[in-house]
């Protein structure tokens, strides 16, 4: 089986990726990055980095978000993990009944825009103010 080649067994029969996490650790190590600076980088906890590259890494309980992250911290420091992604615990496919939403309303403009309505309202004013003193006078 090709996991075997990828993992050792602990006490408690889960499965330990040892081999990658010494791989991670030391592809961070020899970008002389830290593991605040990754994590930083990353923008994601510093325990996450600690756990992929801790002792007791275990690929097959690792969630989406924990699967993103190593994916990304992989990426990060060029370590390949497509060989242990067959181990990975199966994803459930979430379908959505969203639609996408034009963000951009077609708003059509208006025949006479606010600048011309306070001009024309001005006018408007300015002509009755002058027609009752004519009518007075």
């Amino acid at each position: 089986m090709a996991n075997e080649a990828h993992q050792e067994s602990t006490s408690d029969e889960s499965p330990v990726f040892t081999d990658l996490s010494r791989a991670l650790k030391a592809a961070r190590e020899q970008k002389k990055l830290s593991v605040s600076d990754v994590a930083e980088q990353l923008k994601i906890a510093s325990s996450h980095i600690q756990y992929f590259e801790g002792d007791h890494l275990d690929l097959t309980q690792l969630d989406p978000f924990q699967r993103g992250y190593l994916r990304n911290y992989s990426e990060l420091l060029n370590v390949d993990i497509k060989p242990y992604e067959s181990v990975f615990p199966e994803v459930v496919d979430v379908g959505s009944s969203l639609q996408s939403v034009d963000l951009e309303e077609h708003a059509t403009k208006p025949i006479i825009s606010i600048a011309m309505m306070r001009i024309l309202s001005t006018l408007a004013v300015i002509g009755i103010i002058i027609l009752l003193i004519a009518i007075n006078v």
